[in-house]
């Protein structure tokens, strides 16, 4: 059943087969023509592609009945491989993140399977080799557009896109906190600058009290030296001349 072949191709994948592409969310996709598996069209987003890797691949014997309109998907490395055939015997191949959700890889190529219009079908029916890439010039520009919508799950996904909506408030949120710290820091250093001024206005205001002390007690050592000063010298003064008069008085009598 389809499970055994999805284990065949799991096991076949990990078995050292080359992988062809480093890329991002969605990486490559191409459409190749049933018969004999000659990639008609393809077109890479953001990677470095080998396609003989994915002939390699198309070319598997596991390839050779695939059910229309079904999703077959393995794993290679860092990347998913998704596969998907139709009633017109066409093959449809898309590579993703190993993480990218399997929903959106079955959207991608159904998607690229609309692509191929009547006219593009009928040029894939004509008889003879159908040269690689023939389908290029006229699918190349509709697949880039696919694979640069896929590769924004924000596009395809209402979830991712409110994914991302959380984000960028987390990142405003973020912002926000870190401006009020900083702002807590600057009122924290403004007080502390305010407790220190206090202090020493405090310190201040007691050093002008004990000044202005010392310099009462320095004004009255002052005054009373000079009152003492100055009853020294009238005394000196005074008594002398009290003591002449007093003796004058006394001859004279």
């Amino acid at each position: 059943g389809q499970k055994k072949k999805r284990r065949r191709l799991r096991r076949r994948a990990g078995s050292g087969m080359a992988e062809p592409l480093v890329g991002h969310n969605v990486s490559f996709t191409c459409v190749a023509r049933g018969a004999d598996r000659v990639i008609a069209a393809w077109c890479s987003y953001g990677a470095s592609v080998d396609l003989s890797g994915v002939r390699k691949v198309l070319n598997e014997e596991e390839m050779r009945k695939l059910e229309s309109g079904k999703h077959y998907n393995f794993s290679s490395g860092a990347q998913t491989w998704h596969v998907m055939g139709d009633e017109r015997d066409l093959i449809f191949v898309a590579i993703t993140a190993y993480t990218y959700p399997l929903r959106h890889a079955s959207a991608l190529l159904q998607e690229v399977r609309g692509a191929v219009s009547i006219s593009s079908y009928a040029r894939l029916q004509q008889p003879g080799r159908l040269a690689e890439g023939a389908l290029n010039p006229e699918l190349r520009a509709t697949l880039t557009r696919l694979l640069e919508r896929f590769d924004d799950l924000k596009k395809v996904d209402q979830l991712h896109a409110t994914l991302g909506k959380v984000e960028s408030v987390k990142v405003v949120m973020q912002e926000s906190i870190e401006m009020a710290l900083q702002n807590c820091v600057a009122l924290e250093s403004i007080d502390q600058k305010a407790d220190e001024l206090q202090s020493q206005a405090g310190m201040f205001k007691t050093r002008a009290k004990k000044l202005r002390q010392q310099m009462w007690w320095k004004k009255c050592k002052m005054q009373l030296l000079l009152t003492t000063l100055i009853i020294v010298i009238l005394a000196v003064i005074i008594i002398p001349t009290a003591l002449f008069f007093h003796n004058q008085n006394k001859n004279n009598k």
